[in-house]
């Protein structure tokens, strides 16, 4: 029997016997092994060093392919973009194109002076032969356990070009990335209500499936700045707190069902009530004494099957919208509805059917369902146009109160719309041209009635019309800018700065004194008005947020060809702009959070919110912990997070949110004995590479060559 003594992973063996699989310097080469030890013939004849290393097997799983493969996408994708065209064929020749000498069996011909080179050193030899490239570092195969194959924390400072520099900037700015290769096509399958899966997907769009089987995603996403921020091996553990440190709570999961057998459709008067009391609010697409009465048979039922599905929509919102502990009873509504929308129902046409539909996608994008809510969206758009809802008609001797509800109910159907649009950071799909639909009057629920013949004057004070005003004429204004943004070549801060001046300000400009910034709202149209307010700071963080990222993760030099010094101005009055809004975000939503009623619908909008807000100050100081301004970014932190722990009773996304601002800055937040914690090691490259399998997925790192940069 053959001595083996094990050192660092390695077998050391006496010179009893072959060994059991060929040494590592031969399976790399593909050449012939005798297994002689403790030296084979041909690592003798070339002066290698011969080393048996004990294989261990592969689990021959799903995942695990799923896996590898994403890893060589990535890691084919990061080098096909730093390495010139005469080494981009390491991916296609699994990494024998590293040395002259690529393939050499038994006998062959081999190259002395080559082949003494370490293992180890290959990277640093490819380093050498290709000039101005930034140096990397490869590990062996015993060393990458974690999944990370390419370090770049180890850049010279005066060695990356201009090429790569560019490259870098402009993956920051478009912050995305390509779909995995188990799953090209963006697919996903939302039908089932497990949210804990490698498959969630958050109604908000910023975790992203461990699967990357959530759909198509883009660069105003929260996720996409995710995308550059996780520091853990793999990127794909941010539910995973560390043992010890705070912000944990324990999930919980009940099955979904009502407490009452339906046996009249009375017993869903609670939920309509609770649904007007709160939903309405905000979002008025259906008229409520019309509803109600049809609801309590005062007035006849519509006889479609529709109106049955309305009011069972209505009823799992209204369940949980305004609830102030978890519930599951929604689901069970939804689900009733469900049953009763058949596929027939899509060769119809109906005002009832847009309201559905409409509310059946909000409904499902809050319930963490958001490609489902967006497939709702695109049937409801097309069948508003289908019943004409986005064109006026002068000479139609229709009651007012039809026109008026045809407006309101086009124009809830347009902020959803637009607002999903945003959220998931997909094109705009509302036409420019051809929309001639009013906006509704800001007028009480009174004001027009079935038998009212003329225009009602609008009042001067908060209706449940207002905000829907409000929003819809924001988008009006503000869906220029969300273009800008995510097209190709992303806008300088000159331009940023015009729009927001021209187009945000003159939108707050034009709200009603009794709707503005700083008035003073009663309690039913708080969280309405406090929306608005959340929503224009949003639009502004997601405007300046790649300034933010260009200064503190890449912290790039500017070159003589970079910006100018009028351009470096307006560079720093963008980032200040993202602070301030982000800064007021986490502010005004704390305070609402604290003072007003506590309901699923406002903790939904403000986790939201708040965490594409918190995430401003998290990449800075994990950065540079030890910057001026890093004291403010703690106490920011610091403040949504113990917001967010008081929102995670109500909304698990909270909870979820919690572990990633842990995961990503919980070391920066508390002093240690020795002081604080340094900023972060990792590269921009390693940092994006690091979360690939988390990021929601669209255009290749090696396509990025083509984007202008706001920075050059």
């Amino acid at each position: 029997m053959a001595e083996r003594t094990r050192t660092g992973g390695m077998l050391s063996m006496s010179n009893y016997g072959p060994a059991k699989y060929a040494c590592r310097e031969c399976r790399r080469r593909k050449s012939k092994c005798d297994r002689l030890v403790p030296s084979c013939s041909l690592c003798d004849k070339f002066r290698r060093r011969c080393i048996y290393e004990a294989l261990s097997k592969t689990p021959l799983t799903r995942q695990y392919l799923t896996e590898v493969e994403e890893e060589l996408a990535r890691t084919k994708a990061l080098l096909s973009g730093l390495l010139p065209s005469s080494t981009r064929n390491i991916g296609r020749t699994g990494g024998r194109g590293l040395t002259s000498d690529t393939s050499n069996p038994e006998g062959s011909s081999e190259q002395p002076e080559r082949a003494d080179i370490p293992h180890s050193n290959i990277g640093s030899n490819i380093a050498a032969e290709v000039p101005n490239q930034p140096q990397l570092r490869v590990f062996s195969a015993s060393s990458s356990s974690s999944g990370q194959l390419y370090d770049y924390s180890e850049r010279s400072q005066t060695g990356v070009s201009h090429q790569a520099s560019h490259r870098s900037q402009d993956a920051v700015m478009s912050m995305e990335t390509p779909p995995s290769a188990g799953n090209a096509n963006f697919e996903w399958d939302e039908r089932t209500d497990n949210q804990g899966g490698d498959g969630f997907v958050d109604g908000m769009a910023i975790l992203p499936s461990r699967s990357n089987d959530g759909g198509y995603l883009g660069t105003a996403s929260g996720a996409a700045l995710l995308r550059m921020t996780n520091s853990q091996s793999g990127g794909e553990r941010f539910d995973m707190p560390e043992p010890g440190r705070p912000f944990e709570t324990a999930p919980s999961h009940q099955s979904p069902s009502v407490p009452f057998a339906l046996s009249s459709l009375s017993q869903l008067e609670p939920f309509v009530d609770a649904y007007f009391s709160l939903y309405h609010c905000s979002y008025p697409i259906i008229h409520e004494a019309t509803f109600r009465a049809q609801f309590m048979e005062i007035i006849p039922r519509p006889t479609c099957n529709t109106w049955q599905v309305l009011l069972h929509v209505v009823a799992a919102l209204g369940a949980f919208t305004a609830a102030v502990t978890p519930t599951d009873v929604d689901l069970a509504l939804f689900k009733a509805a469900k049953t009763r929308l058949t596929i027939d129902v899509l060769e119809t046409g109906s005002l009832i059917l847009v309201q559905v539909l409409t509310l059946s996608s909000n409904y499902l994008q809050k319930r963490n369902k958001p490609n489902s809510g967006y497939n709702y969206l695109g049937l409801a758009r097309r069948t508003a146009m289908g019943i004409g809802l986005h064109k006026e008609f002068p000479t139609s001797k229709a009651p007012s109160l039809v026109m008026e509800m045809r407006r309101r109910v086009w124009y809830c159907l347009y902020i959803f719309d637009v607002g999903a649009i945003i959220t998931f950071s997909r094109p705009l799909e509302f036409p420019e041209q051809g929309i001639e639909t009013r906006l509704p009057l800001n007028i009480h629920e009174s004001g027009i009635t079935a038998s009212t013949r003329g225009t009602p004057s609008p009042v001067a004070e908060t209706t449940v019309y207002t905000h829907l005003r409000g929003q819809a004429t924001f988008h009006l204004k503000t869906n220029l800018i969300y273009n800008r943004i995510t097209s190709t070549s992303f806008p300088s801060a000159a331009d940023l700065i015009e729009l927001d001046d021209s187009l945000i300000g003159e939108w707050l400009a034009s709200l009603p004194s009794f709707f503005n910034e700083g008035a003073i709202q009663a309690p039913k149209f708080a969280l309405c008005h406090s929306i608005l307010r959340w929503r224009y700071r949003n639009l502004r963080i997601l405007m300046y947020r790649p300034f933010v990222v260009g200064k503190w993760m890449l912290n790039a030099e500017r070159g003589p060809d970079g910006l100018r010094e009028k351009d470096d101005t307006h560079v720093e009055l963008a980032i200040q702009r993202c602070f301030d809004a982000a800064r007021e975000s986490v502010e005004l939503i704390s305070s609402f959070w604290e003072q007003h009623q506590k309901t699923a619908l406002a903790c939904w909008y403000g986790v939201y919110f708040l965490f594409q807000a918190t995430l401003i100050p998290v990449i800075c100081l994990r950065n540079n912990p030890s910057d001026l301004a890093a004291h403010g970014w703690r106490e920011q932190i610091l403040q949504a997070v113990n917001t967010l722990e008081s929102m995670a009773a109500l909304n698990a996304n909270a909870e979820r949110f919690l572990r990633v601002i842990q995961s990503l800055c919980g070391c920066y937040l508390y002093p240690r004995s020795n002081g604080w914690e340094g900023p972060i090691q990792e590269s921009p490259e390693t940092q994006i590479a690091n979360l690939y399998p988390l990021m929601w997925p669209t255009l290749e790192m090696a396509q990025l060559d083509g984007v202008d940069s706001a920075f050059l």
